[in-house]
């Protein structure tokens, strides 16, 4: 979120926005104060957007990835047992070796190891299939490894996409902040000077509303 700093002058802004909104029928007949509210209504807004796509937890994505893995490392684990079964009994020590994976395995491996691991992994399975319905296992097993595998790529790195779209929301929401600053320091103030004499408890108002309390 934003900084101490910026948040004062966020919370700032939002108030010369509500007193302007609330006093409208005063300033109104001004058509460039129009021009510069409109202006300002969008910098809040736009601050207002990116401070919500800032604030959006990753959390969840992350959580959903490591429920994933763990069912990943336990279907390929039941999988797993019964082609190395085969293997032993058929003597293929290679395909023995190739097809051991434990559900541990899987648990300790990093994200982005996984998939091509179990890619191999599927392979073999499907490579071997027809001596495996004796062990239990049946194609939509192996279909049912091979969707929860495409679910886990696209997750992958999703809660790393999101941080990055939330550092750079924040950064963006600081730069419309500093935009809506220069907005009133170089025109607003100045336009409402016109009411300094002409309506003086609406100006001090005003200048009220534009104090930043930090």
């Amino acid at each position: 979120m934003l900084n101490d700093r910026q948040m004062t002058r966020y919370q700032m802004l939002l108030s010369v926005q509500t007193f302007l909104n609330q006093h409208q029928a005063i300033w109104s007949g001004v058509p460039i104060l129009s021009q510069v509210k409109t202006s300002l209504d969008d910098l809040v807004l736009g601050v207002h957007e990116n401070l919500k796509t800032a604030g959006k937890d990753v959390k969840g994505l992350t959580t959903q990835k490591n429920q994933l893995k763990e069912h990943l490392a336990e279907k390929t684990a039941v999988l797993s047992g019964a082609l190395a079964a085969y293997a032993a009994l058929s003597n293929q020590p290679d395909l023995e070796a190739q097809a051991t994976i434990h559900k541990s395995d899987i648990a300790r491996a990093k994200d982005a190891e996984l998939p091509p691991r179990i890619q191999a992994f599927v392979e073999l399975l499907q490579a071997n299939v027809t001596h495996l319905a004796d062990y239990g296992i049946t194609e939509p097993q192996i279909n049912d490894l091979m969707t929860s595998l495409d679910d886990f790529r696209e997750l992958i790195g999703q809660p790393r996409l999101k941080q990055s779209a939330a550092r750079s929301a924040k950064k963006e929401a600081s730069t419309l902040i500093d935009e809506a600053l220069d907005l009133l320091n170089n025109s607003l103030d100045r336009i409402m000077i016109r009411f300094k004499f002409s309506d003086t408890n609406f100006y001090d108002s005003y200048t009220r509303a534009r104090v930043i309390v930090d």
